[in-house]
């Protein structure tokens, strides 16, 4: 049920006419099946990690093969201060459904970044076929990656250092111009 809604409600990105926002080697199709956003801020984010960033073109690769659909929202907060997060939704059939959340910044090249931590994240679910609910996510994160003594927040070393990659990467990126009501991505003094 939860993921029909998903489905209805979710706009695909749209692969653009510009050169420049077109990642090289990719099917768009197929990650504009796999990686969803509905806001505007968060799909420009994608199209600039995917125009600027290897690393994120990489997941976006690695996701349009996968059997996961994602789907990235912006929200006003999360819980415990965290400004991302992903978490399991649904499995039906051979597809399994997660959302990312992310809290919106001043600065699209840090949104990119994160956007790309929890891709990392979105990618390691995708390769653990096991992981088909909550209850799953949960045990896997547990017995495989990182978390803080006492809280049910985990990471993994690979989505941080996936963050920074994605950081350097966009250093000196000078992207088209925003779209109407989207911020630009630009280059190093986001980074200041």
């Amino acid at each position: 049920m939860v993921a029909a809604a998903i489905l209805a409600c979710t706009l695909a990105l749209a692969p653009g006419s510009d050169a420049a926002t077109s990642p090289p080697n990719i099917a768009l199709d197929a990650i504009a099946f796999r990686v969803r956003a509905t806001d505007p801020r968060a799909q420009e984010w994608i199209r600039a990690g995917a125009a600027a960033s290897p690393t994120f073109r990489a997941l976006l690769s690695r996701l349009g093969e996968s059997d996961l659909i994602v789907h990235v929202e912006i929200v006003d907060r999360i819980a415990g201060g965290a400004v991302g997060q992903m978490y399991f939704l649904s499995a039906t059939g051979g597809v399994r459904y997660v959302r990312i959340e992310v809290v919106a910044g001043p600065h699209a090249a840090r949104m990119v970044a994160l956007v790309g931590h929890e891709l990392q994240h979105a990618v390691e679910v995708a390769d653990a076929p096991r992981v088909r609910d909550s209850k799953t996510l949960e045990m896997f994160y547990r017995g495989m990656f990182e978390n803080a003594p006492g809280s049910a927040r985990y990471d993994s070393v690979a989505a941080r250092v996936t963050e920074d990659r994605v950081k350097s990467e966009l250093a000196g990126f000078r992207g088209p111009a925003a779209r109407p009501g989207v911020p630009a991505l630009t280059a190093v003094q986001e980074w200041k």
